[in-house]
């Protein structure tokens, strides 16, 4: 089998790479092309003895690096050593292709050489984790930052197919990483995929939601998650497990520390090997129409060699792409209807109905409705209590409606009168307004008690005795 090597990728390439790439043509017995600058790594490779190795050089003139954009290095570098080592995929001139380098300009460029599986909308990074009865998956380790409800169905497709066929894991679990195990928790993404994931009950064997804290506790074997917080996920647990050994470092190399290192230094040897990244190597990127393993961007030699055995493994090629377009194709492309709702959320839906009832109504009827009763009724209860509390002698006295006489050049074109039913405190009697011109309705709605002429006086109502 032969790997392409992008052996100018990585933070430590092309020292790191080339060295890598030494160490697995001698362990695993495979072949492997460097891509990249010809001198440069002609010069790296004479500093090794790589006699009886199968390793060949391809010629990139240009590399990407860490910091360029993925798009752009995708379009304007057509030469560069990710592009090389792909196109070398896809002529079938190379197995598979590992990279260390910029692991969004590999997705890019992988989705425009290699192109996707049929019915794959994304590629996702499946990246293996220690958990307490081995490894789990967390997928997507970080080719997607923003997913819809049916890209976590497709992750969850995807990384159950990889667990079973390259791990051998038998029926995995299939959990999504959330908030809490409720099915109430989450997201609208989390709760939408849930629901796809729940209508697929014999091709994938989903569990429901899975917490941080129970990742390591191998309470799923596949765990789902949108790229970036699967890629802050993974990334907070090498830090944990470098600041674990860090301190057991401290611990055990100072007074009585050394003699327990003695006795337990074969286990801590375990331990160190289960938590570092280095061990596993890279992750594949799957749903490609073709092989693509990602390494940590700061792999060293050791992780190198690992990646290229990752990419070497056969049962990838044979078996996990056709089962992920097998089920993908069974799989369902909308979220199923929801079930109704109970609780606390059934009394936000309801709430949320009626609002969108009640901001849906025609404002003219809402109009005519302001139009009604009195301005008196229309006062707040604390107003319109006021007066009953004062002192007789303080009171307003009663009247009866009469008609105000409207002033002659005020009236209105159909002899329309405003009729009264309420005293005013401010010398005009103000109230309802039973027949009004619809120019004085108008001004009634914008909180004008008469419709008279500017810097005409009102007219004072009739009292009866």
């Amino acid at each position: 089998m032969k790997i392409a090597l992008d052996a100018m990728g990585g933070d430590l390439a092309p020292k790191a790479t080339v060295e890598g790439a030494v160490l697995a043509a001698r362990d695993f017995k495979v072949e492997v092309v460097l891509v990249g600058d010809r001198d440069i790594l002609a010069s790296e490779l004479a500093e090794h003895r790589t006699g009886g190795l199968a390793i060949t050089i391809e010629h990139a003139p240009k590399h990407v690096g860490m910091d360029e954009s993925p798009l752009v290095s995708a379009l304007g570098k057509p030469q560069s050593s990710i592009h090389v080592g792909l196109e070398m995929v896809k002529r079938g001139e190379a197995s598979a292709f590992v990279s260390a380098g910029n692991s969004g300009a590999v997705m890019a460029a992988a989705m425009m050489i290699l192109g996707t599986l049929p019915g794959v909308d994304r590629p996702a990074i499946a990246s293996p984790f220690p958990a307490s009865d081995g490894l789990a998956i967390l997928i997507d380790a970080g080719a997607n930052t923003e997913v819809k409800p049916v890209n976590l169905v497709q992750f969850a497709i995807m990384g159950s197919v990889y667990s079973s066929r390259v791990r051998s894991v038998s029926n995995p679990r299939v959990g999504i990483l959330s908030n809490g195990e409720e099915d109430s928790k989450g997201s609208d993404l989390t709760r939408g995929a849930a629901a796809m994931l729940r209508a697929m009950p014999g091709a994938i064997n989903y569990i429901g939601y899975v917490e941080g804290r129970d990742i390591n506790r191998a309470k799923a074997d596949v765990v789902v998650t949108d790229g970036f917080t699967g890629n802050v996920t993974l990334k907070t647990m090498e830090g944990f497990a470098a600041f674990l050994m860090s301190n057991l470092r401290e611990i055990l190399t100072v007074g009585r520390g050394r003699l327990a290192y003695l006795m337990i230094r074969k286990r801590l040897a375990t331990l160190r090997e289960r938590l570092d990244p280095s061990e596993y190597g890279g992750a594949p990127l799957l749903g490609l129409n073709g092989i693509a393993i990602i390494a940590h961007g700061s792999s060293n030699p050791r992780a190198i060699r690992n990646a290229v055995r990752a990419a070497a493994n056969e049962a990838l090629v044979e078996q996990v792409n056709a089962e992920i377009v097998e089920l993908i194709g069974r799989s369902p492309d909308q979220i199923p209807s929801k079930t109704t709702d109970k609780g606390l959320r059934a009394l936000f839906s309801r709430m949320r109905d009626r609002l969108h009832r009640h901001g849906n109504q025609p404002r003219e009827a809402d109009k005519s409705a302001r139009s009604t009763g009195s301005l008196q009724d229309k006062l707040p209860e604390r107003m319109r209590s006021k007066e009953h509390d004062l002192p007789e002698q303080h009171q307003t006295p009663k009247t009866t409606p009469e008609q105000v006489a409207v002033p002659e050049e005020h009236h209105l074109a159909d002899e329309s009168v405003i009729t009264l039913h309420t005293p005013s405190t401010n010398g005009i009697a103000p109230g309802n307004i039973d027949q009004v011109h619809p120019a004085t309705r108008e001004a009634a709605d914008s909180g004008l008690e008469n419709d008279r002429a500017p810097n005409t006086p009102p007219t004072p109502p009739k009292v009866e005795p």
